[in-house]
C-alpha cells in the first residue's frame, strides 16, 4: 500500500526505493532497540535513530533524506488513520555544514621551521620549501613546478604559472631561506634542469619527496594532526585572515576560483581582540 501511495505522488523510482529503504531501516531499529511497531513511534525514537546514524558517520544529506522519508511515511499512516499524529512533522533537516579546513597554529608553524637541519643540503632545502609554502599558500603541484626564473628575490616576489599567472609576495623568512639554499647549497652545476627544488641527485623534487619530508617532521613534532602541503596552504589562508587580510586578497594570492572558496577559511577564525588585526603576515 505504501509503495502505491508513493507512486501516486509521482516520485522518481530512485526516490521511492530510497524512501522504502529508509523506512525499513528505521523499522528494524525500532524493533531491535525498543521492540515497538512503526505505529507506536514517538518523536524521541526518531531523534535517537538520527543520532545513531550520525554516530555511524552518515552524512547530512543522508540524514535529511531519512527525515523526509519518515515524514512522508507517517503522513501516509495518518491519512490511513493508523496513527493520530505524525511524530516526524516537527523534525528539521540538519544544515549542510562544511568541514573546517585543518590548520597548524602559528606556534606549531614556528616550531616546524626550527626542525630542518641547517647544516645539510636537505635541511636547508626543506626550510626554503616550508617557508615558501607557508608564506605563499601555493599548491604542491605549483611548488614542484617552480623554475629559477620565476623567483625574484631582490623584489621579494614569485610568479606562479597556471591558467592565470599570479604574482605572490614572499615573507622575509622565505626570502632568507631561499637565498641561503640557492647561494650555499643548491649545486650550480645542475644545468640540466632549472627547477628551484631538487633532490640530492639533482633531479626535480617530487610530491612523494615532499610528503616524505613532511612525514618525518610531523614525527619529530609529535603532532596529533595531519601535516601536508594542503595543511600549510590552509594555515597560510587562516593566519592571513586572522591578521586582517580580506577575502579578495586571499582569493588572488591562492589562485582560488571564487570568493566562496576563500570564505570557507573564515570558519577557522577565532578573534580574541581587535589588536590581532595588525595587517601583517604573522612571520612577515
Amino acid at each position: 500500500m505504501y509503495k502505491e501511495y508513493l507512486y501516486q505522488r509521482n516520485l522518481s523510482e530512485n526516490t521511492i526505493d530510497s524512501y522504502i529503504y529508509d523506512v525499513e531501516s528505521f523499522r528494524n531499529y525500532l524493533c531491535e532497540d525498543y521492540e515497538l511497531e512503526l505505529t507506536e513511534t514517538k518523536k524521541a525514537h526518531i531523534l535517537t535513530y538520527l543520532v545513531t546514524l550520525q554516530k555511524n558517520g552518515k552524512s547530512s544529506s543522508t540524514l535529511s533524506r531519512t527525515i523526509s522519508a519518515l515524514k512522508n511515511f507517517f503522513d501516509f499512516l495518518k491519512n490511513e488513520k493508523l496513527i493520530k499524529d505524525n511524530p516526524a512533522v516537527s523534525i528539521h533537516s540538519p544544515k549542510q555544514i562544511k568541514k573546517k579546513p585543518s590548520i597548524l597554529t602559528e606556534e606549531e608553524v614556528a616550531q616546524l621551521m626550527l626542525l630542518p637541519d641547517k647544516n645539510t643540503f636537505k635541511g636547508i632545502r626543506d626550510l626554503a620549501m616550508l617557508e615558501l609554502m607557508y608564506s605563499s599558500g601555493i599548491k604542491v603541484s605549483e611548488l614542484i613546478s617552480i623554475k629559477l626564473s620565476q623567483i625574484n628575490l631582490s623584489a621579494g616576489i614569485i610568479s606562479i604559472e597556471g591558467e592565470k599567472e599570479r604574482i605572490i609576495p614572499l615573507s622575509k623568512y622565505a626570502i632568507s631561506a631561499i637565498e641561503n639554499y640557492l647561494n650555499n647549497f643548491r649545486d650550480k652545476n645542475t644545468d640540466e634542469n632549472d627547477f628551484l627544488f631538487i633532490n640530492i641527485t639533482g633531479e626535480p623534487l617530487t610530491r612523494q619527496g615532499i610528503w616524505k619530508s613532511l612525514k618525518s617532521y610531523k614525527k619529530k613534532m609529535n603532532l596529533n594532526k595531519e601535516l601536508s602541503p594542503q595543511i600549510l596552504r590552509n594555515s597560510f589562508a587562516v593566519h592571513m585572515l586572522s591578521h586582517g587580510a580580506d577575502l579578495g586578497t586571499i582569493q588572488e594570492l591562492m589562485g582560488l576560483n571564487s570568493l566562496g572558496a576563500a570564505q570557507n577559511y573564515i570558519n577557522n577564525l577565532e578573534f580574541k581582540s581587535l589588536e590581532v588585526f595588525n595587517k601583517t603576515f604573522p612571520r612577515g
